[in-house]
């Protein structure tokens, strides 16, 4: 046995040149016939992929593609065993045809597919490969925003009064054609972590819903702004009793405006405060009346007063004036007097000036109840002058009056316009000589 294996081993290695001599010549056969007697092969490449880019028309009408319903294909292909046996997928482009393609929708597109080195040879097989794509197109919508308060939590006693406003009061949204339009309104929402006491800008989250009123959850909808702002205007309410008061000296030798006798047209007005500033407050001015100013025509028709509320404030109630009435006006009249010089008298004069009256006579309207009035003379009134304040230089200047009625139980004022005498300023003798 053993002497049998080394004459194998033996015979082998002395015919190992002839037995690669016939490998080789057996691999330059089987060439031969492949490339002579079955010249060209088909084979299939698979995994090439898919690219689908929008032309240019479908980027200029905002046409945008969201699926396409393959992102891979396979071709078969036919060349030379010796060619195409190294091909890849890395040697083929797959696109898709979009040049039909002009509106949104769902289209059937063709694929075309190129070898990357046309001077390879080779022979692509498959044909009509197609591909579902489809189109949306992207609009933009301005759409104003409604505010939305009813998460907020008010702290008692105060309310929201007044507009709510939402800044920015508009946004654009952008999205897909048909979700765009079926948009119906958006609302932001207020949030407020706790519980509001005082008007304040709060944040907002937007809610969007259709034409029909249902909210849309979490749209794919891109807008222009993402901090939303919601102005919550909360006042405090109270309601007060309004009043009214006259102006004018009290004393034995003015008239007392509570002698006068008047109503109004309402009695109290609500307001808002934007703090608690209104707790202490039983009744709420709502003006003033001169004396001065009050004519016997004013006591007959009524006084006509704003209501004027401070910078913050809020006129529940609606009412922007209050008409003061007099129920006696019947009882009063107006005449007029001259008052003479004589019963001018300067105040307040500067030691280092000498002041002339050069006005003789002054005519006054005197308003008050006709019985007693018609008992006055010119020598019940009394016009003073006071320089307090004036700027007083040599010359002649005019400055105000004031006047007062003689007597302990006064029941008339003067009334009209800015009463003025003329006055002649010089430099007092004792001055001059110094």
């Amino acid at each position: 046995m053993s002497n049998m294996f080394h004459r194998v081993a033996k015979g082998f290695v002395n015919n190992f040149k002839t037995i690669i001599q016939a490998l080789v010549f057996s691999v330059i056969i089987w060439v031969f016939i492949s490339v002579q007697i079955f010249p060209d092969v088909s084979i299939h490449i698979t995994d090439i992929p898919l690219k689908c880019e929008p032309t240019t028309l479908m980027t200029e009408e905002d046409l945008q593609i969201v699926s396409v319903d393959t992102s891979k294909v396979t071709v078969l292909i036919r060349g030379k065993r010796y060619s195409i046996s190294r091909f890849s997928k890395d040697n083929f482009e797959a696109v898709c045809d979009l040049s039909r393609v002009y509106e949104a929708g769902e289209f059937d597109v063709p694929i075309d597919i190129t070898l990357n080195d046309t001077a390879e040879d080779c022979q692509i097989v498959t044909d009509n490969l197609s591909a579902k794509v489809k189109v949306i197109k992207i609009v933009s919508r301005e759409m104003e925003l409604i505010p939305n308060t009813d998460s907020l939590a008010i702290a008692d006693e105060m309310q929201i009064e007044g507009e709510v406003t939402a800044s920015p009061s508009v946004i654009t949204i952008t999205g897909e054609e048909s979700l765009v339009n079926s948009i119906g309104h958006i609302e932001a929402v207020a949030s407020y972590d706790g519980t509001l006491d005082h008007s304040e800008g709060v944040s907002a989250n937007l809610e969007f819903f259709n034409t029909s009123g249902i909210k849309i959850a979490r749209p794919d909808l891109t807008y222009n702004s993402n901090d939303i702002v919601v102005s919550v205007p909360v006042y405090k309410i109270k309601t007060l009793p309004v009043q009214v008061r006259f102006t004018g000296t009290i004393g034995n030798s003015s008239f007392d405006p509570d002698d006068l006798d008047y109503s109004m047209s309402i009695n109290e007005i609500t307001i808002g405060s934007p703090d608690s500033s209104t707790d202490k407050l039983d009744a709420i001015d709502i003006g003033e009346i001169s004396l001065a100013a009050l004519t016997l025509k004013d006591l007959q028709g009524g006084v006509t007063l704003p209501v004027e509320l401070p910078d913050g404030y809020k006129n529940i109630s609606g009412n922007r004036t209050i008409t003061v009435t007099f129920p006696d006006a019947d009882n009063f009249g107006q005449l007029g007097f001259t008052v003479p010089s004589e019963n001018f008298t300067i105040i307040n004069n500067p030691s280092k000036y000498d002041v002339k009256v050069l006005t003789n006579q002054i005519v006054v309207n005197v308003v008050g109840y006709s019985d007693y009035i018609q008992t006055m003379t010119s020598s019940d009134i009394y016009a003073t002058i006071n320089l307090l304040g004036v700027d007083i230089s040599e010359g002649s200047k005019s400055v105000s009056v004031t006047f007062r009625l003689k007597g302990s139980n006064v029941r008339a004022w003067v009334t009209g316009e800015e009463y003025k005498v003329d006055l002649l300023i010089t430099q007092a003798a004792e001055d001059e000589e110094q």
